[in-house]
C-alpha cells in the first residue's frame, strides 16, 4: 500500500502541472474543442503543452505594442485654436446628390444588384464627398 502511494506521487509530480488536455467533443455537423470533458462521447483527447516562454517573442510584441499604441493615439493639437473647413456649402451639395443617386439606382436594381453597379455608385459618392 505505501509503496502505491509513492507510485502515485512519483507519477504525478512527473506530469508536468501547466499541461492542459483537450477534448474534441462532435455533435452532428459541429465541432467543439474545449478543456472540460464532453458532455456526450469525445472524438479526441490529448494533452497540450504550452509553448516555451520565448524572450525574443515577448519583446517584439510589447514593441509592436507601443507602436499601435502610438500610432492610434489621438494628435496633439495646436493651440491656436485655429478651424479651416475645406468643404463648402456645394461640396456638400454635391455628396448629398451622389447619395440621393446610389439610393435610387439601388432601389431600382433590387436586392440582386451586380457588383458594378455597387462599386460604380459607392466610387461616385466617395469621390463626391471627399
Amino acid at each position: 500500500m505505501h509503496i502505491r502511494a509513492v507510485l502515485v506521487v512519483l507519477f504525478v509530480a512527473s506530469v508536468p502541472a501547466s499541461a492542459q488536455q483537450v477534448f474534441k467533443c462532435v455533435s452532428g455537423a459541429q465541432v467543439v474543442y474545449q478543456s472540460a470533458p464532453c458532455p456526450g462521447v469525445t472524438a479526441r483527447q490529448w494533452d497540450a503543452q504550452p509553448d516555451p516562454d520565448n524572450p525574443a517573442l515577448r519583446q517584439r510584441l510589447a514593441r509592436t505594442a507601443a507602436q499601435l499604441r502610438a500610432r492610434n493615439a489621438s494628435p496633439v493639437r495646436s493651440g491656436s485654436g485655429t478651424y479651416v473647413s475645406a468643404s463648402s456649402s456645394k461640396d456638400r451639395y454635391a455628396c448629398e446628390v451622389a447619395k440621393d443617386g446610389r439610393r435610387a439606382a439601388y432601389e431600382a436594381a433590387g436586392v440582386h444588384r451586380s457588383f458594378a453597379l455597387s462599386s460604380y455608385w459607392d466610387n461616385a459618392v466617395q469621390d463626391a464627398c471627399k
